[in-house]
């Protein structure tokens, strides 16, 4: 009796499963890469940094100038130097990764990115011990064509890791003891900052081999008025500001570097009244007018590096400034497109919160009370008359050190 109901069961379900209505396949479906256009005159721009406190997952936003967001690149542990090509399609990013996410090996590498998709194209392997700093200006550096890339090291001797780009190589290390921070002055020589006031003059062959390396005699005072590293470039100049609020004209060439001209940012009563510069990379230049841009705030000149709240515009043939630019948020990172209608663009720090409300937590817990509500966000400014354009609302938590215009 149990087996035949069991046939029968048996029957029933074959007739079921008869009279079901035909599948479609199943097809799995494939993530689609976006091509992007040209960026170009399109006031794009980067944001990245290394997503402090998970330092563990830097990463660099791509923006529109509409503020909408049209990508992402995940960049590794402590990530602090995005460089955009001249020539080609391609961004580089210098990386670090741990066998184990956060320990094991360490290896360092460029990655090279296509600039239309974003995707890895391929990675160079560097000496596992490339620097990492809030103030990435200088940590590594692009050759004039765009043949060689300069990546500083630190552990804590310092030197220089020397990459052809071309031929997909790491070509040599170079010594640089006491000097910090990497300056292009042309396809085959560089410059670095050194701790007595002068500047290392580094000089390529066309294979990356260094055929000079020298010493220059001190440019500024290290103990009265320490040069800050985050340089402008324009033609065979770059700009430095001060900790105490000059500007410094540099020219650096194969033939070497010598002053151009300094000037004070600041008169003796906006000395007097605090004014001076502020931010983490605070300065910015438009090569077409000539004007540099320094980010500033109130404060005392050991606090240079707090957030801004003004940006001071100066003409760098006149020396003379031609702008204020009240900003709408405090600022830790300024860039400026170039072309004809530039854009001054200010990475941010903000309490999403109401002023009264935001008072009545500092009365009460201070400045400990706010630390965790603050949120980065971006502004953008017409560098031209200062009119604000627009916010971007916050960015995703964890901290952003730069801006750079595309």
């Amino acid at each position: 009796m149990l087996k035949r109901s069991l046939r029968y069961l048996l029957c029933g379900l074959s007739l079921a499963v008869t009279a079901l209505p035909a599948v479609a396949k199943f097809e799995p479906e494939e993530a689609p890469t976006e091509v992007l256009g040209d960026h170009r005159g399109q006031n794009w721009f980067w944001v990245w940094g290394s997503n402090s406190p998970s330092m563990g997952s830097g990463r660099a936003l791509l923006f529109d100038g509409s503020g909408r967001n049209l990508g992402m690149l995940s960049t590794g542990v402590w990530f602090n130097s995005l460089l955009a090509s001249r020539k080609r399609d391609e961004l580089y990013a210098v990386d670090t990764y741990f066998s184990r996410g956060v320990r094991g090996e360490r290896t360092d590498v460029i990655s090279v990115y296509d600039a239309r998709t974003l995707s890895v194209k391929r990675e160079i392997a560097i000496p596992p011990k490339r620097v990492s700093a809030l103030i990435s200006t200088g940590l590594s550096v692009l050759s004039d064509d765009d043949r060689f890339l300069l990546v500083l090291n630190f552990t804590p001797a310092q030197s220089i890791s020397i990459v052809d780009l071309e031929n997909n190589r790491f070509v040599t290390e170079v010594p640089t003891p006491g000097c910090a921070s990497i300056y292009a002055a042309g396809p085959r020589d560089f410059y670095s900052i050194c701790g007595n006031g002068g500047f290392l003059h580094l000089g390529l062959d066309d294979q990356g081999q260094v055929r000079m390396q020298e010493r220059s005699v001190p440019v500024f005072d290290p103990l009265q008025d320490l040069l800050l590293t985050t340089g402008s470039r324009m033609g065979d100049t770059w700009y430095f500001v001060s900790q105490h609020n000059n500007a410094y004209g540099l020219q650096m060439s194969a033939d070497g570097i010598k002053p151009s001209h300094r000037w004070s940012l600041v008169s003796d009563q906006e000395r007097a009244d605090g004014w001076g510069v502020a931010g983490n990379h605070g300065t910015a230049l438009h090569k077409q007018s000539g004007r540099l841009f320094v980010l500033m705030h109130q404060d005392k000149p050991e606090n240079y590096q707090k957030p801004g709240t003004e940006v001071w515009v100066y003409d760098t043939k006149t020396q003379l400034r031609v702008a204020r630019i009240k900003l709408n948020e405090l600022s830790t990172a300024i860039g400026v497109s170039q072309g004809e209608q530039p854009r001054l663009y200010s990475l941010d720090w903000r309490v999403p919160l109401s002023s009264e409300f935001i008072a009545s937590i500092y009365k009460a817990e201070g400045e400990a009370g706010l630390a965790p509500l603050w949120r980065q966000g971006i502004n953008l400014y017409d560098a031209e008359s200062g009119k604000h354009l627009r916010s971007i609302g916050d960015l995703p938590s964890g901290a952003m050190n730069a801006v750079m215009p595309w």
